[in-house]
């Protein structure tokens, strides 16, 4: 079945669902909010994979998730705030159920109120110097602090917030300090720059307040379902359409939110994050500054408000202070520009050893995505280009092929199908359970196998859904050998977005949008009838990687569904090339234990681990500055390594055709040297090709 049709019957099935329900909204003519909430809670009881009830147990999750959503850090809400709220715990299901939006309006109130507090006071703290001798701290992490217990204790807290924040500038400052510039004028100018920083953040959260606060409390509803499931109010439809089609100009980064940080999540290949090549997945933005401007705080802004502030038009800059998982904070300037959608397309060349007498030549295979363009039938697609990608690859005789699905977040479940087929004969690849319709069976039909050779497959943390699928897939057959990462991500579950206009009957009273709703409704299972969520896929050779210090994944996502397992899949194993994966993880181990490059990454990642527990910061300038430097000097001897030539020699897998601009051909030519120039550096692509060597070798190939 493909996914057009899926999606077709998941569509049909929504509409007979919620046509009875509809049909007594609109006879009863409720206001727009009500008819909303009830059309979102329908939504959730009919089609969501979990059939999970909505009870007391729920209204307390979304109560909790509610005021996580609403005061991330902990930084206005205090103890009697929290306690006049608590009345609501219990009714957050009923008030959902009835449409009623008493718990949102009050709460917001109350936020607004204490944020107003904030702003009252916030000038005040800052008219007068830090006196940086003192030696006092401040806890960062709001999972370490509880909800303070007067507006003495959040003033407190606040002289205590503002004073690391004009630490960290002043520490800046004093690096591009000027010969004539005393101590005290660059405390002072830091203490200003925070202040004209904050007056933006506090306006900026007043209005959010005002303008957001119904989808902020929908979400905190329905992610108790599991995380993928939101709402999406018309202005963040508008932008994940926009998003989705890829013609925006930005700097090329998805982002995601997390613990009241905006974060990132991956970079997008060719965008101008990836050609910057400072900016990485795991780094938390603290501030966003518009060219030469004042950055503006955006700790415990949402994603989509983020995301206003960081795209912008083509050529212009945008300041990004980002604080790494290391600890590391830096200002990374990015010129914007269109996000290059021909570097998300697979691509090949061929690789080999430089410090080989005889080296085997092998095919380096890159997938950033699982792309396919429904819309048009003559359209690109993930699988045909892999296609003929592994057609040059075969002409030019490798000996082996490494397809390389680091930090590719999935796309297109037809297209994790198809691929799959291209490396073995026909048989399932996939099996997919709805709660109501029962477990089907994904089969690539073609007998025909495009690629019958040496197989390995590289993957992380950051690999999801239809590389997931894929990985696995070949590994229960035994087709390929999976190296990377402790695991993958770990999502193991489908999605199907549902436009809530397209449900209304008539829109009498309703002469606005009222957005959309995604609603996990299936989950996928290996051939072997184990499920991919949580656990994701684990790779038949762990390499150690600089994700492996942060807890990215979907086990560490707040309610994400379970693992499980169904019936197998019948299925025969490939058997025509039977690989030692014991051997090869041995040799692998050996060759990583001895390679001071792996020893640089071991560190560093014991390092970042070290950091992520000590979220106490001190406040006292020497030692504050005593730390950024350590930080700084690990991350050095970090990058250092990592730009260290790895020895292979890399050649195309085809020649630039010419195209009707010499210009074009130019661009298209810098790009692939700049690749060729990654590809060159890539330790655990090194180590990777010695592994596949071991294989062909092992295999008598």
């Amino acid at each position: 079945m493909t996914k057009k049709l899926m999606l077709i019957i998941i569509t049909a099935v929504v509409a007979l669902l919620l046509v009875n329900t509809l049909v007594t909204f609109t006879q009863v003519h409720p206001n727009r909010t009500q008819f909303l909430s009830q059309l979102i809670y329908s939504g959730l009881e009919n089609l969501h994979y979990s059939g999970k009830k909505i009870d007391n147990d729920f209204s307390h999750k979304a109560f909790k998730e509610f005021l996580n959503i609403l005061d991330p850090n902990k930084r206005y809400l205090i103890k009697k705030d929290i306690e006049a709220l608590y009345k609501y715990r219990d009714e957050v299901d009923d008030q959902f159920a009835d449409g009623s939006t008493e718990l949102m309006e009050f709460a917001s109130s109350r936020v607004q109120q204490r944020i107003r507090e904030v702003q009252n006071f916030y000038l005040e703290i800052l008219a007068k110097p830090f006196d940086f001798t003192i030696d006092e701290k401040v806890e960062l992490d709001p999972d370490k602090r509880d909800y303070l217990s007067n507006t003495d204790q959040l003033k407190e807290f606040w002289r205590k917030t503002l004073k690391y924040r004009v630490l960290l500038r002043y520490i800046n400052l004093k690096k591009t300090k000027k010969d004539t510039e005393t101590d005290a004028e660059l405390e002072k100018k830091a203490r200003e720059a925070v202040a004209k920083s904050f007056k933006n953040t506090f306006n900026r959260l007043l209005q959010t307040q005002q303008k957001d606060a119904l989808s902020l409390y929908f979400n905190a509803i329905v992610q108790v379902y599991d995380p993928h499931t939101t709402y999406l109010p018309p202005l963040d439809k508008e932008t994940f359409d926009l998003g989705m089609s890829g013609s925006f100009e930005g700097i090329g980064a998805l982002l995601r939110e997390e613990d009241g940080y905006v974060k990132v999540n991956s970079i997008v290949p060719g965008g101008p994050s990836w050609k910057q090549k400072q900016l990485q997945p795991g780094d938390a933005i603290l501030k966003v500054g518009q060219g030469n401007d004042e950055p503006e705080d955006i700790v415990g802004m949402r994603t989509q408000d983020a995301v206003k502030l960081i795209r912008g038009k083509k050529g212009t800059t945008v300041k990004l202070t980002v604080k790494r998982p290391d600890g590391n904070i830096l200002e990374i300037p990015i010129v914007r520009d269109v996000v290059v959608l021909e570097e998300t397309f697979a691509k090949s060349a061929v690789v080999s050893s430089e410090n080989s007498e005889n080296p085997l030549r092998f095919g380096y295979l890159y997938l950033p995505k699982f792309y396919n363009d429904f819309k048009n039938s003559n359209g690109r697609s993930s699988t045909s280009d892999v296609e003929k990608e592994l057609e040059r690859l075969k002409a030019e005789k490798v000996d082996g092929i490494i397809l390389d699905l680091r930090n590719n977040g999935g796309g297109a479940l037809t297209d994790a199908v198809r691929m799959s087929g291209l490396f073995i004969p026909e048989g399932p690849i996939v099996q997919v359970k709805d709660h109501k319709v029962g477990t089907q069976v994904l089969r690539d039909p073609d007998p025909d196998t495009e690629y019958k050779g040496p197989l390995v497959i590289m993957i992380n943390s950051l690999s999801a859904s239809a590389s997931e699928i894929l990985a696995a897939a070949l590994q229960d057959y035994g087709r390929a050998v999976i190296v990377g990462s402790n695991q993958s991500f770990g999502k193991g579950t489908v999605q199907a977005m549902l436009n809530l206009d397209r449900y209304l009957s008539h829109k009498d009273g309703y002469d606005q949008s009222l957005g959309a709703l995604t609603v996990t409704v299936q989950k996928f299972y290996r051939i072997d009838g184990t499920s991919i969520q949580q656990r994701g896929v684990k790779p038949d050779i762990v390499l150690p990687d600089q994700f492996s210090a942060i807890d990215i994944g979907e086990k560490y996502l707040d309610y994400s569904l379970e693992w499980d397992t169904i019936t197998p899949a019948k299925y025969k194993k490939w058997d025509l090339t039977p690989t030692d994966i014991r051997m090869l993880a041995q040799n692998s181990k050996k060759r990583t234990d001895a390679n001071p490059r792996f020893a640089v990454l071991k560190e560093y990642i014991q390092k970042v681990k070290e950091f992520q527990d000590e979220t106490l910061q001190s406040l006292r300038m020497e030692q504050a500055m005593r730390q950024q430097e350590q930080l700084r000097e690990e991350r050095d001897k970090f990058d250092k390594a990592q730009e260290e030539t790895c020895h292979i020699k890399v050649t195309p897998s085809r020649e630039i055709v010419k195209k009707s601009s010499e210009e074009l051909f130019k661009i298209e030519k810098e790009r692939q040297n700049e690749w060729f120039k990654q590809i060159g550096t890539d330790l655990l692509l090194s180590e990777t090709m010695a592994i596949l060597t071991d294989m062909v070798n092992n295999q008598g190939h």
